[in-house]
């Protein structure tokens, strides 16, 4: 099942593109003169993505690795660089954000491209007892050994590992400063002595729940990546239950909250995504987490009650109501 990639509406005057891949939206902003090459080199990157990396594609390299669960899987660079990413991520947080969920995503229903999942099935989720853990999986420069019993999901690090890719790839091919969004990670890259431009970002729940006049805030991103991760985006009923993307792993359920969405800043899109995911699973203890890790985060509950990190207070992000 290969997710649909939609061609890119391409602003020129404004120096911006918008367009679907990876079962997502994408944004990219670059300077006029360069956004058509830009958003051609963004759009071939993100195509590279998804044939080593989809959960969705029978003939992806993940899906190859997951298929042969037990022995070594010859692996491209840019699954094996993911996968880098999402144990990194796993080792940072304790196992909070684990790639090793894919079975029970799929037992819960999320078995093929989002778009395809039913709103409400009932159909009981048989979900799968642990067979191995995120440090079972071996990782060399070209192979990728997937633990028996165990099949992994790059849903939750994969599409900023996506951003931070396509950032660097566009700014060493037309030499300017560069935002690329990837669903809800973003990440910002200029050359080494130019100082990038503050990019207006506005932060909600969910892209459906922006385009109808949802709460939202705007914030200026200069460098670095920012991700949101929310419990709003892609939930589906199966069995009579609520799920959500977002499985803590310590329970193999949908993260409980109080959370519903997590906005938090980092060094790449990838290192705010692994704050952002570990926030939203860890509920309660997340602003004790966060401020123990310096992260900038800004966290808005259930109830509509935003937390913001010190860190997040002190940059002055958000633009005046």
């Amino acid at each position: 099942m290969t997710a649909v990639a939609t061609p890119p509406t391409v602003d020129g005057a404004h120096g911006a593109a918008a367009w679907r891949a990876l079962g997502t939206y994408v944004d990219l902003r670059t300077e006029p003169f360069a956004v058509a090459e830009a958003t051609s080199v963004a759009a071939g990157v993100l195509d590279e993505v998804d044939r080593a990396c989809s959960r969705f594609r029978d003939d992806s390299d993940l899906s190859r690795a997951n298929a042969c669960a037990g022995r070594p899987v010859e692996g491209s660079p840019v699954l094996v660089g993911a996968l880098r990413v999402a144990l990194e991520a796993a080792a940072e947080t304790d196992g909070l954000v684990d790639p090793t969920l894919g079975a029970v995503l799929v037992a819960s229903g999320y078995d093929r491209t989002f778009a395809l999942v039913p709103a409400d099935d009932p159909t009981p989720a048989a979900l799968p007892t642990p067979a191995a853990s995120w440090r079972d999986v071996v990782l060399t420069d070209t192979t990728v050994t997937v633990p028996p019993g165990t099949a992994l999901d790059l849903g939750a690090t994969g599409k900023a590992f996506a951003a931070d890719l396509v950032a660097h790839a566009v700014l060493d091919a037309v030499g300017t400063s560069v935002l690329v969004g990837v669903g809800g990670d973003l990440r910002v890259v200029s050359p080494d002595d130019a100082v990038g431009r503050a990019h207006p970002v506005v932060l909600g729940h969910s892209l459906s729940d922006l385009g109808a006049g949802g709460p939202s805030t705007r914030v200026r991103l200069r460098a670095g990546g920012l991700a949101t991760s929310s419990t709003s985006a892609r939930r589906w009923r199966r069995g009579g239950r609520q799920w959500h993307h977002l499985v803590d792993p310590r329970t193999g359920e949908p993260a409980a909250g109080p959370w519903r969405t997590v906005s938090a800043l980092g060094r790449t899109a990838a290192a705010a995504n692994t704050a952002s995911t570990a926030a939203v699973v860890l509920g309660a203890e997340a602003p004790a987490w966060l401020e123990h890790h310096g992260v900038a985060a800004r966290l808005v509950a259930d109830t509509g009650e935003v937390v913001r990190t010190s860190a997040w207070t002190d940059l002055g992000l958000e633009d005046e109501p």
